[in-house]
């Protein structure tokens, strides 16, 4: 029964590599909602520079603890060393691409549903069902998104109340002004000055 976690160990461990540093989060952080603007392009910068978990492969390493998982818990019919090296091999090709977190959810699962050790088909259908959590990447792009909105609803309220000096209104990036120009807030003077556009007079 414990052949194949064991031919797998053998195997994969031997091909084992340092995960590559694009499969490394080298920073930690703990992700708060930002409250300025520096806050904010920091925190963007630091998400930015984390990997998606979702598209981080596992490592070979990582492979050959759940395969060596479902090999410990569920019986499989017995099979020779070469045949062996031939099913894991075939494992290892299937399961490219997908993550630590996706393989030990298809481990656990398997371990609970299956009588027998699962077939590449009944991995595949597993996985098919998995769904990644949200990484600390994903919630930070989401503040960031949030916070620049509610920032920029509110430079276009400070705009329309009267209440924006000419500072005010090259303070952002130049995409907003443009938006202020389209949406009739602002109004552009060549070379490179906008100015608040006057309301029409009531009659």
């Amino acid at each position: 029964m414990k052949q194949i976690g064991q031919v797998a160990a053998r195997i994969l461990q031997t091909g084992s590599q340092t995960p590559s540093e694009s499969q490394q989060i080298a920073e930690t952080r703990k992700v708060t909602y930002p409250l300025t603007i520096e806050e904010c392009r920091e925190l963007k910068a630091w998400a930015e520079r984390q990997p998606a978990s979702s598209l981080v492969p596992a490592t070979t390493d990582q492979l050959a603890k759940h395969l060596s998982f479902m090999a410990a818990t569920l019986p499989s019919k017995a099979v020779d060393d070469d045949a062996g090296k031939m099913r894991v091999a075939v494992y290892s090709r299937l399961f490219e691409g997908y993550s630590n977190e996706a393989l030990a959810y298809m481990a656990r699962i398997a371990c609970e549903r299956c009588d027998w050790f699962p077939t590449p088909r009944q991995c595949l259908d597993i996985l098919a069902n998995y769904r990644s959590p949200t990484s600390d990447r994903e919630i930070a792009l989401g503040y960031c998104h949030d916070f620049t909105q509610r920032h920029f609803e509110f430079w276009l309220s400070r705009i329309s109340d009267g209440t924006a000096d000419q500072a005010t209104i090259m303070e952002p990036p130049e995409q907003w002004r443009r938006i202020a120009v389209e949406r009739g807030y602002l109004r552009f003077v060549p070379p490179d000055r906008y100015v608040v556009r006057k309301k029409p007079e009531a009659a």
